[in-house]
């Protein structure tokens, strides 16, 4: 203000005090370096900075809790209710190893006679094992693709659709040794029909692990992308329980004649090929099933 009110008396440590009405501050002088009031400014400022900072910590450490119960639930080890989401894409990139794996190791079985022939004998003496590579090598490649049409209207998966998966690539695994009987089988011209059969068992094997694949990603809508109709559910259904009744009867023709029963074989991959032309749906290309 412009001029001092006569009230006003000095107060302790040099502020002004009104002596009209309550005692209020209305100036500051500073003090000597080390005096009291200057100590005890400084140690309410430094309690001030404490307290903001232990404040700050616990919300930091309260808004994290909820984080932390949120990821112990969704890892299934909290007890929810609610199931664990699993990507898919582990599940794939293992099936997708273990398939390239089998269907190198087709190629491996195929070697040149020890004979010391013609080369161009020793070739086309190898023909069965021409026919069982290029058969078991469609079958694999058939495989993949309805595994494809799977996994493409899956988002995620359960420990039951792992268990069932491993057990498909089992049978897949399985199928280099399969093709190198039936092979033999051929060449030898000795028990071809038992070559036969047992390759058509293997087949049919591995046709029921795939429907139980397939079953157990249907048995939870949950786990489908929402685009998937029930329809579309049905009609893959229909074509996956087909393919080990269609088998068995090649596996049985097999009891007739083995090439009768190649012949089909070949006939079944091919038809199931047929229907994985890609469809456009809404504008969107879809991966056929079957």
């Amino acid at each position: 203000r412009g001029e001092r009110s006569p009230l006003a008396r000095n107060a302790p440590g040099g502020s002004k005090v009104d002596t009209d009405g309550p005692a209020r501050v209305i100036g500051f002088r500073q003090q000597p370096e080390g005096s009291g009031m200057t100590t005890d400014r400084h140690h309410d400022t430094d309690e001030d900075s404490h307290g903001r900072h232990e404040t700050a910590a616990f919300d930091a450490v309260a808004d994290k809790e909820p984080e932390v119960e949120s990821s112990a639930g969704a890892g299934g080890g909290g007890g929810g209710d609610e199931p664990a989401l699993i990507s898919p894409g582990r599940l794939e990139a293992f099936s997708d190893g273990v398939i390239a794996i089998a269907i190198t190791l087709l190629s491996l079985e195929i070697k040149l006679p020890e004979d010391g022939g013609r080369l161009l004998g020793s070739l086309a003496s190898l023909w069965p094992s021409y026919v069982g590579f290029v058969l078991s090598f469609l079958l694999v490649g058939q495989v993949w693709l309805n595994h494809h049409a799977i996994f493409a209207r899956v988002r995620s998966v359960d420990q039951w659709m792992l268990i069932c998966n491993l057990f498909l690539l089992l049978d897949v695994a399985f199928l280099p040794f399969a093709t190198s009987v039936l092979t033999r089988s051929l060449e030898s011209g000795h028990d071809e029909r038992t070559g036969a059969v047992f390759y058509g068992v293997v087949m049919v094997v591995g046709g029921l692990f795939f429907n139980a694949l397939w079953r157990a990603a249907i048995r939870d809508r949950s786990r489908l992308q929402p685009e998937v109709t029930q329809a579309e559910v049905r009609s893959m259904t229909q074509r996956f329980m087909m393919g080990p009744w269609l088998y068995s009867l090649a596996a049985l023709l097999g009891l007739v004649s083995a090439w009768l029963s190649v012949v089909t074989y070949v006939a079944l991959i091919v038809f199931y090929m047929a229907g994985h032309r890609p469809r456009i749906e809404g504008g969107r290309v879809s991966p056929a099933g079957g």
